[in-house]
């Protein structure tokens, strides 16, 4: 399989890079109104019958062999619908802090093995072991996801939670922080004020103010966010599209506004305006040209970054979800001479349209996890499991538990409460559910 490009024009980053860096973190709606305001804002600008800074730009990817999934493509646009969980964002925010490669490993398990609540109550040997990785860079990373927003994920339970957010938004509360960790919690809710006021040596006046920032805080991080996609239409910003033996990357612009600079104000510009209206026309004319450079160099830059991702996820194109392998953002951000934070930018929020539904481009970056076969992504991982729960015996389906040991079995250790996970993400039923007796009924 070849992968090639047809970007001709490589623009560097303009002396306004914080304000490109803002547009290219912009997804097409988000673009679309800035363009409008821009517009708005900007004489020089107006709208265009044509597109001005990308003219059949794409890139293209070369396959061996023709793809002809026989699978129902219905099945594979619902796989990636509950896919998508709420903790994606964690990634991101994780991009954002420097540690070394074993800390980051350890950061996106724990991440993956968070709970419906947020919460990690994985046991950290018991991580370690799996991950073999030293203790003592699990226990660094799950500091650092402690650190994440929302404020209490990662946490082990209920008390370290509320800690970690009164810690975070209440600091000199002192008094809720003793009713917190002093186990309180359950008299407060049921309202024995005086009870704690005895235990705290506090009056209940303040108990009751105390009580008031408490019930500020949120026990479920994840709280009413279902481990399924959101119910929300989206436009995906690229398409990858099959012609014959390859499949072009295009840029969907179909609902960005289309700019040109203004005509009537560039020929004031040239001549037959005074000193001061050149000044102001120069101006604008300068802003108008770093915005349509900025929004050249975003679309460039997603072209770039997401033939990248296809050139190391070329299994992806003929076996959709399963074919994942482990990728890194800092590896492709290698390839780009990049940081790793300005891909983190360029991927987030931004959605591809493929032959196997709509996937946000987050979805194909995973550090993996070691296993006897090598590294293996979650997507991976969920399909194996996936194909378990197919084969069981409906009268005898396969626990978590009992998936945990099979799992292990084939060389793969991840704990129970991560397959549990993979399994709400793919909108499987628990094993009691999915029981059907004798008789042919579900019991």
């Amino acid at each position: 399989m070849e992968l090639k490009a047809e970007i001709q024009q490589k623009m560097s980053l303009s002396v306004h890079m914080q304000q490109c860096l803002e547009i290219l973190a912009m997804d097409n709606a988000q673009l679309g109104e800035f363009i409008i305001e821009q517009v708005m804002e900007n004489p020089m600008l107006e709208f265009a019958d044509r597109m001005t800074w990308v003219d059949d730009k794409s890139s293209v990817v070369r396959m061996e062999k023709d793809w002809s999934a026989e699978d129902d493509e219905e099945m594979y646009e619902k796989e990636i619908a509950v896919q998508e969980h709420p903790n994606s964002d964690l990634y991101f925010q994780l991009s954002g802090y420097h540690m070394t490669a074993e800390v980051q490993k350890a950061a996106e398990y724990i991440i993956e093995s968070l709970d419906e609540r947020g919460y990690f109550t994985d046991d950290i040997k018991e991580t370690s072991r799996v991950l073999k990785i030293s203790m003592k860079n699990v226990k660094e990373a799950l500091r650092i996801v402690k650190q994440l927003e929302p404020k209490g994920i990662g946490a082990s339970d209920l008390k370290e939670c509320l800690l970690i957010q009164l810690e975070s938004a209440y600091p000199d509360e002192k008094i809720a922080k003793e009713i917190i960790s002093g186990d309180l919690i359950g008299d407060y809710a049921q309202g024995r004020y005086e009870r704690i006021a005895r235990k705290t040596g506090k009056t209940v006046s303040q108990i009751k103010c105390a009580g008031e920032v408490i019930k500020k805080l949120n026990p479920k991080p994840f709280d009413n966010v279902e481990p399924t996609v959101r119910t929300r239409y989206l436009t995906a910003d690229l398409v990858l599209v099959k012609y014959d033996d390859h499949y072009d990357i295009l840029l969907n612009q179909e609902y960005l506004p289309e700019i040109s600079l203004n005509k009537t104000y560039l020929g004031l510009l040239k001549n037959g305006a005074d000193e001061a209206t050149k000044q102001y026309i120069r101006e604008k004319y300068e802003k108008a040209q770093w915005i349509r450079s900025c929004i050249r160099r975003r679309q460039e830059t997603l072209l770039e970054m997401t033939e990248l991702i296809f050139k190391y996820q070329k299994n992806f194109l003929s076996e959709g979800p399963p074919g994942l392998c482990p990728l890194k953002l800092k590896t492709v951000a290698n390839d780009m001479q990049m940081h790793v934070s300005t891909v983190s930018r360029a991927v987030k929020g931004k959605y591809i349209q493929t032959k196997w539904g709509i996937y946000p481009l987050r979805y194909f970056f995973s550090s993996g996890i070691q296993t006897e076969e090598g590294n293996m992504s979650p997507a991976q991982i969920r399909s194996v499991i996936g194909r378990l729960i197919q084969k069981e015996d409906k009268s005898h389906p396969l626990s978590d538990s009992k998936l945990e040991k099979v799992l292990k079995e084939h060389g793969i250790s991840i704990s129970r409460r991560t397959i549990a996970s993979y399994r709400e993400q793919m909108n499987i039923p628990a094993s009691t559910a999915r029981k059907i007796s004798e008789n042919g009924s579900k019991s």
